[in-house]
């Protein structure tokens, strides 16, 4: 359902922002299949631990904990585990940005007249940015600096963004913004 929710919003910026054959780039950012592995292990066996020690409880047997801790764990944490959903899209007039870090969405778009500058930049918790990537341990990206002191938003000051392939979402930047 998210998939298809998705494409729609892409399909709905091509057909405002993308004027016959315009410029139109998506970068859909992946996450490591180690580290998703990683995580997903530890709570197999962590979900195993918690089954061994409540069995017998509740009328529960060992199997019903375990597919219970799982299924709830995978089913209301799975960005925890393949991190939070990411589209970044460039047109001619702008930057879309469609980003799911749990049960609420946030669909972005930021004509080229708004934005200052982008620049590659390491990203920095103490700064107070906000961050629209796949996952939370990012160090390299692009940080969006708006030309409003304000911000983008009331919400969105200055916002750091993590490409898939950041040199060829530089590359499709209009001049000046390089």
């Amino acid at each position: 359902m998210l998939r298809w929710q998705s494409r729609a919003w892409i399909s709905n910026l091509r057909r405002e922002h993308a004027l016959k054959d315009g410029k139109f780039y998506i970068d859909e950012p992946d996450i490591s299949l180690t580290e998703s592995g990683r995580k997903l292990i530890f709570l197999l066996v962590g979900s195993a631990l918690i089954a061994w020690l409540l069995n017998g409880q509740f009328s529960l047997n060992f199997r019903q904990i375990f597919l219970m801790t799982v299924g709830f764990t995978l089913l209301y944490r799975d960005t925890q585990f393949f991190g939070a959903p990411t589209t970044y899209v460039i047109t001619a007039s702008g930057i879309g940005i469609h980003y799911i870090p749990g049960h609420i969405d946030y669909r972005l778009f930021l004509p080229f007249k708004e934005i200052s500058r982008i620049e590659k930049s390491k990203y920095q918790k103490n700064k107070n940015w906000d961050l629209f990537a796949r996952t939370r341990d990012v160090k390299d990206g692009l940080l969006m600096i708006p030309k409003n002191p304000n911000g983008f938003t009331k919400r969105v000051q200055k916002l750091f963004i993590v490409p898939d392939d950041m040199q060829q979402f530089l590359e499709q930047l209009p001049h000046g913004y390089k």
